[in-house]
């Protein structure tokens, strides 16, 4: 994606998200990348024209992202989680043979069997297969 500096400022500004040159980079790279990065994936990325970057940066600075609702954070395993500018809610498909992360529409429910009484704070789809591509 295509994405000026002053637009990125702009979308900071309309969550009430302090300005830095730091939060600037990796939102930045959050919008050039929709490949839903790691934090450590992120930090690895930017510290190379960005030395002077730090991994607690990276993961404040999404972490202050979620906390305003700017990204969506998934998990695609126990030790993993991932973060995606779409924020609306959706499902996620991880192709086991090249692992890319592909969204897709997905209707939330909150309604289950079993589950009376519980208060459901999250949820999340996330399948796993071959995505079309490795399929040919």
């Amino acid at each position: 994606m295509d994405i000026s500096t002053k637009q990125i400022i702009k979308m900071l500004e309309n969550y009430n998200i302090k300005v830095s040159y730091q939060r600037i980079k990796v939102l930045e790279y959050l919008l050039k990348n929709d490949s839903h990065p790691t934090a450590d994936i992120i930090y690895t990325k930017l510290s190379e024209n960005f030395p002077t970057i730090s991994k607690a940066t990276v993961y404040n600075t999404l972490n202050l992202f979620l906390e305003k609702k700017m990204v969506s954070s998934m998990n695609t395993d126990k030790f993993e989680t991932r973060y995606d500018l779409l924020v609306e809610p959706h499902g996620h498909f991880v192709c086991e043979s090249c692992g890319r992360i592909f969204n897709f529409p997905y209707n939330y429910s909150n309604l289950y069997n079993g589950l009376e009484g519980f208060k459901i704070t999250k949820e999340e789809i996330v399948l796993k297969g071959i995505c079309k591509e490795c399929k040919k």
